[in-house]
């Protein structure tokens, strides 16, 4: 072999092993989903003729959130639920009522989700349903999508939900979603609770099992979905039985590496199991009292894990705990976070739903409906030092109370089950909020404003859509200043103060509400 053919055919094998690198590159990115990276939100608070109020995130493009009004077909006051490809490009995504695709189109056939007696006697039409933890979306196999739903059906003046099961599937060569098969009931025989579906994948990634407790009882259902369909696996009895009160109050998660189910609602607290993946089994329970709370009281709350596992957040209304589930007895690894620091926005701002999002944050929404969103910036980090920020993101419409998009666990194989270095938009940094101290609030005329010890900068104020009203000309330094509001018509308002240096990238709010 001459030194020109043994020069080639090297240089052929390093392309060929190129190659090779490359095709093993492709595949593992492709086993990384990213099928939870868009979250939808907002509903119609306004009229019909202006459109929705929706806004979205869209992680693969950063975590701030961006508005979408009069585009979204539905509005979304209870069940969320959406799916993108392993790419993170949305595919489909419901409110209970409808299902519509990336075009934000119902897709054929993709009303009617959940029709029955509560929708003919409680609401005209179908516009959105409740349930915050009540509808899933799972693809299996490729290319078909199973949503998993709960319906309410009154007997005896009481509020029954049976689990329904509808399905779409691409068609044709231009992929077009069609709804193939709707609202067929899994399992008429058991009343399930309000709120707490989720899932997972199973061991051998052929499948899901989906968990759901039974109302007023001391059992979880779990379903598997696989080669078989979709059929109940098998009735777990646990250490409590699920009171009345638990109804929509709490919610279930899995923990990120799969190995453990967190339930919780701050009347029958919270309970830890561990969960096998390839029998679909769960056992040695563990609970822990963290509230106390009467069965008098309305409260609700959820829990969430840290992306390592080991952090388990548990909220419930005005107090926020994090515990440590390394600790063999879980009192022992409790740290309490924060308590709800009142603000209103426009709203009380208490907390209710958590969820972890691809940038490894959690967010949390409130118990009524927000123009922000708290957020735990650092969930593996120990104690506060997890950094929690109240109202820490500012939402370009406001999110209708309880409602965050239900997915199931994702990622649970990969070594990454986040992605840290999600930080911003099209360039634009994210502002993390602190509480401004402002008042009288409401107001009538002058408003007095605390600025941050030794921060240096200026006041904004904003009308209730986000559009800037005035800023100050000068900048202020760590002291009291006066802001004329007689101006102002009746409404909300948002007071921001941005510091000139401002490496930490924060901003201070307070929400006020002009009076006459």
């Amino acid at each position: 072999m001459g030194h020109m053919q043994l020069k080639n055919l090297l240089s052929l094998s390093k392309i060929f092993a190129a190659l090779i690198l490359l095709s093993i590159g492709n595949c593992a990115d492709a086993q990384s989903s990213k099928a939870d990276y868009v979250w939808l939100s907002g509903y119609n608070s306004v009229g019909l003729e202006d459109g929705n109020d929706n806004f979205y995130f869209d992680f693969k493009k950063g975590s701030t959130p961006k508005g979408l009004k009069g585009i979204i077909p539905l509005s979304f006051a209870g069940s969320n639920a959406s799916i993108c490809d392993d790419n993170g490009n949305l595919l489909l995504y419901t409110n209970g009522c409808h299902i519509a695709d990336s075009t934000h189109t119902i897709i054929e056939n993709g009303s009617g989700i959940n029709e029955g007696i509560w929708i003919e006697m409680i609401k005209d039409t179908c516009d959105d349903y409740p349930g915050s933890q009540d509808i899933l979306i799972l693809e299996y196999p490729t290319d078909t999508y199973n949503i998993i739903h709960k319906k309410i059906e009154i007997e005896d003046e009481f509020f029954l939900r049976k689990l329904l099961y509808t399905k779409v599937e691409e068609i044709g060569t231009e992929e077009k979603m069609i709804v193939t098969q709707k609202n067929f009931n899994i399992s008429d025989s058991l009343n399930f609770l309000a709120s707490y579906l989720t899932a997972i994948t199973k061991e051998n990634g052929q499948g899901w099992w989906i968990i759901q407790p039974l109302s007023l009882k001391s059992e979880i259902a779990i379903f598997s979905l696989g080669d078989s369909g979709l059929e109940l696996s098998s009735i777990h009895r646990i250490p409590l039985t699920f009171s009345i009160n638990s109804e929509a109050s709490g919610s279930a998660k899995f923990s990120p590496n799969g190995n453990h189910l967190a339930i919780f609602n701050p009347y029958d607290e919270l309970l830890l199991m561990d969960f096998d993946r390839n029998t679909g089994l769960l056992s040695n329970p563990q609970q822990l009292s963290l509230t106390n709370t009467p069965s008098s009281m309305i409260s609700g709350g959820s829990t969430e894990w840290s992306s390592h596992s080991r952090f388990l957040y548990v909220c419930a209304f005005e107090d926020l705990w994090q515990v440590d589930t390394w600790e063999n007895d879980l009192a022992d690894g409790v740290i309490h976070i924060d308590s709800y620091n009142g603000t209103q926005n426009p709203f009380t701002t208490r907390f209710f739903r958590m969820a972890l999002a691809p940038d490894c944050r959690i967010y949390m929404n409130s118990f009524n409906g927000s123009y922000s969103y708290h957020v735990i910036n650092k969930p593996n980090e120990k104690g506060k030092d997890c950094d929690f920020v109240q109202q820490g993101v500012q939402l370009p419409y406001a999110s209708s109370n309880g409602t965050m998009p239900n997915f199931p666990r994702y990622r649970v194989d990969e070594e990454d089950k986040c992605d840290p270095t999600i930080t911003s938009v099209f360039g634009d940094d994210i502002y993390w909020r602190r509480d401004l101290i402002a008042y009288p609030n409401p107001v009538v005329d002058q408003l007095n404003v605390e600025l941050p010890d030794g921060e240096k900068g200026r006041l904004y104020v904003f009308d209730s859509a986000g559009q800037l009203l005035w800023q100050s000309k000068e900048t202020y330094i760590g002291s009291e200043v006066q802001l004329d509001m007689s101006g102002y018509a009746t409404g909300t308002y948002s007071v921001e103060f941005v510091p000139e240096e401002n490496k930490e990238r924060q901003l201070w709010t307070s929400w006020v509400v002009k009076v006459d």
